[in-house]
Formats: C-alpha cells, structure tokens, sequence
C-alpha cells in the first residue's frame, strides 16, 4: 500500500511539474557573466540581478502584457504581468545587457534594451511613448532608430534557385541595413550599437532559418552554407539580441539534432532526451572552443527545458557527468532543476561523478553515504542523515547519496522528498565498478568523508552519532580551511 501511495504521489508530482507554465520565471544564483567575445569568455556566473521594465497606457484598462528577452542560458524567455488600472510592472531576472520585446497578445508594443539592476518606465506604451527611469534614455534613442530605419520593408524570396544564390542576397541586405545603421548611430553609444548590429545580422538569420524549414532541408552542407558562421557568428557578443537567441535554438535543432543520424534514430523512438544527448556528443566533437561548445551546449539544454520540462530533467540525469558543458554551468542547471522541479536533486552516476566530487572536496567537506533501498539499518540511519542536513547546513559539509544494488524506480520514491537536502545518486551495474576503483562497498550503510581532493575518512560515523559526527566533520572543515 505504501508503494501504491508512493507511486500516485511520483505521478501526481511529475504532472504538476509538467503542467507549470514557461511563462514563470525564477531567479537563480548564478554569477555574473561578462559577455566579451573571446576564448576567455566566462559564461556562467555567480549572481542573477532584476531589472525592472514597467509602463502604463492611455487606456486605464486591466489585462495583461507579455515580455519576451533573450536569457543568456536558456534562450528566449517569456514573463507575463498583470494591468492594473493601465498600468503593469516586471521584474526580469537578467544576467547582462538585454532587449526585452513587449506585446500585447500579437501586437508589439514596443523593444526596450537594459542591464542588470537598471529601471525604464514606458509611459502611454500605446500611442507616443514617454520613458524614464536609470535606462530611459537609452531606449528614449533606441525608440527613434527603430521609427526610422523601417527595416522590415525587406521581403526575401523563399524560391531563389539555390542556397547560395540565398545567402548571397542576405549578405548584400546586411551590408545595406548596417551601412545605414552606422550613419544612424555614429554618435550613439557601444550597447545600443552592438544591439543594433546584432539584430541586423540575427533578424536576416531568420530569413536562413526559414529559407531551410520552407524548403524541407536537412543535409549538412546546405545547412552549413545558409548558417555560415562568418555571417552569423555563434559567440557572447550577440546574446544582447533576442533574434540571436531565436536563431541560436534554430541552429542546434536544425544542425545537431535534425541532421544527426544518431539523434534522428532517438526522435524515432520518440525519444527527445536521447536526440538532445546525441546533440550534445556532437557538439563537443565538432568545436574546439570551449567558448562556442558552452553557448551550443548551453541552447541544447535551453531547447529542451523551453519545450517540455521532463524532457530536460531526463537529458540533465543523462548527461550530468558527461564534460559536455562547464562545471558551473551543469550546478546551475541543478539549481534551476531542483527549484523549478520542488523535488530532490536526483543524478546518475556516471564515470566522470567520482573525479567531480574529489574537485568539489577542495571547496568543502562531503560526507558521502552508500546504501540500498532493500537495507533496513540504511532507512532507519536516512531519518538521521536529514536531521544532521539541516544541522550542519551553510557550515561547509555537502551530503552525497549513493544508492546501490537497488531498483531504479525504488529509488526514486525513496530519495523525491521536498525534506532531501542530498545530492542522490542511483548506480547501476556499471557505475558501481566506477565506483569501486575508488573504494570498495561491501557492507551498508557505508559513510565515507571527503576533502581537499581525497578520501581522508573511508568508515566514518554514522549519522545517528549525532555530536560526534558533527564534530569530526567540523574538524575536517577547519582543516580544509587551513
């Protein structure tokens, strides 16, 4: 009876997660990113900051607004607030300089450029906009260019005869536009230049994008023409532009998943986690920059997590310890798994876990416990653990789960509780063999402590020792620190 509980509570909780809307945001700590486009380029950062955009309309009515902005991790992103009495306020949780497109169901009401902790106020957004606030002038300016250069009016033919003969009128469409928005912008400053000449060259992206789906191409070389990566470079720099993050998402389904045999056998299968892990293999093996694999990487994961949430739960256990993208980059998207998701952090082990944990012992101590769901003295000695979680929590211990020589399933209704602080691992066949290269499991449960890279402590305390546990742990802290 207490499995059939279980198993409807793992149901239940896997429909609510699914049916959350994209539409809500959260804020993560991650670190502060500056977006220089160069090999040294550090993508992930450590702080997420709000930046404010708020308006009001002629018209005192209610409804609500949509706000689309480019998020430099999960790519496009959309945020809906509420109107009050004409007027509507977002906080949007950005982690550098963005454009944030602003609509009223399929109405554009207007685009607005702004940075971390920065406030514009668009005021009547709906017939002559008025703007204030720590951004408002820049926008005041963005406003005017974007009324005078129009340059929507460009229309490309989807029948030219061939890719080239269509990539060659985007290049002459983007010599026109950037030739006029240089005399536009000469005395402007450098965010809202690089702006504009990113959405030049990312808005004609799409045309490709679109030139590739109208024309049912899926073969690497017409698709490597139409997204030549001297025409459209795949780097920091662009992420400014929402059109960036469009053609961004574009390009990793259309090159990487799409046109990979490998990946379009797991699309057969229906099996999107599977093609996404196979984008993700390729990725890595295609591109030598550490730079470009982590903003590929990087919209993988965002396609994934923006299209269906169990799909980017599944493809993260999948290739958590894979090297595919940065250390911070998979902790945060840990962070954003386990907040968005309201469930245990849940992992598989994989050949990569053990040497990451060893990495992870030289910022803090961890206190490592194997077990097995069918182990008795393993669930009586888990009430323990999670009493010494919250015990020792912002004190420098981490605590890490290994379950072994257990079902899959059994698992995961035993470790999916909202109280579960542990990072949880599950082992399979495999993994445990990994495992034991490091130590060898014989008996459970097993505690285990490491620090400063290796194991200092391979039969330590059990967590019902309460304070002496807590002592020797502490101990091993303070020398970490020395």
């Amino acid at each position: 009876m207490l499995l059939m509980r279980r198993t409807l509570r793992l149901m239940l909780s896997m429909v609510a997660t699914v049916a959350v809307s994209v539409v809500s945001v959260f804020a993560m700590p991650i670190s502060e990113s500056v977006e220089v486009p160069d090999s040294k380029t550090k993508i992930v950062a450590e702080a997420t900051s709000k930046a404010v955009v708020a308006g009001s309309f002629v018209a005192g009515e209610g409804g609500r607004v949509e706000l689309c902005y480019g998020d430099i991790y999960l790519g496009e992103q959309q945020y809906v607030a509420q109107v009050d009495n004409g007027r509507f306020e977002a906080e949007l949780p950005i982690h550098t300089m963005t454009e944030v497109a602003i609509f009223r169901g399929n109405k554009l009401l207007g685009r607005v450029l702004i940075a971390p902790d920065e406030r514009v106020v668009i005021d009547d957004i709906d017939l002559s906009p008025k703007f204030s606030g720590s951004a408002g002038e820049r926008n005041e300016e963005l406003y005017n260019y974007l009324n005078d250069m129009r340059f929507d009016s460009f229309t490309p033919s989807y029948t030219t005869a061939s890719v080239e003969q269509f990539v060659g009128v985007l290049k002459r469409n983007i010599e026109i536009e950037r030739s006029k928005m240089e005399r536009a912008l000469s005395e402007s400053s450098e965010p809202l230049r690089r702006w504009a000449d990113a959405e030049i060259s990312y808005r004609n992206g799409s045309y490709a994008v679109e030139y590739a789906r109208r024309n049912n191409l899926t073969d690497s070389s017409s698709l490597a023409t139409l997204y030549d990566e001297d025409l459209f470079p795949i780097d920091s720099a662009a992420r400014i532009a929402i059109d960036f993050c469009r053609y961004l998402s574009a390009v990793v389904r259309d090159r990487y998943v799409n046109a990979n045999p490998v990946a379009a056998n797991y699309l057969l299968l229906r099996d999107r986690a599977g093609a996404y892990a196979a984008a993700l293999a390729q990725i890595t093996k295609d591109n030598e920059s550490a730079v470009k694999r982590e903003i590929l990487g990087g919209a993988i994961y965002g396609v994934a997590y923006n299209s269906n949430y169990q799909t980017f739960v599944s493809l993260l256990e999948q290739t958590h310890d894979m090297q595919y993208v940065s250390d911070e980059m998979i902790s945060w998207l840990d962070q954003l798994r386990v907040a968005r998701g309201e469930r245990a952090d849940m992992r598989r082990f994989t050949e990569h876990t053990f040497e990451r944990l060893l990495a992870e012992s030289h910022r803090e101590v961890i206190y490592v416990d194997v077990w097995a769901t069918w182990c008795p003295p393993c669930l009586r000695e888990m009430k323990h653990l999670r009493r010494m979680e919250r015990r020792l929590e912002g004190r420098g211990v981490k605590f890490v789960s290994l379950c072994v020589s257990s079902p899959y399933i059994q698992w995961m209704l035993t470790v999916d509780l909202p109280e579960n602080r542990s990072v949880n691992y599950w082992l399979d066949d495999e993994a445990q063999a990994v495992l034991d290269r490091y130590i060898r499991i014989r008996s459970f449960p097993r505690f285990f402590v490491l620090s400063g890279g290796k194991i200092v402590n391979e039969n330590v305390q059990w967590p019902s020792s309460n304070d002496l546990i807590d002592g020797i742990l502490h101990g091993y802290y303070e020398e970490l620190k020395r």
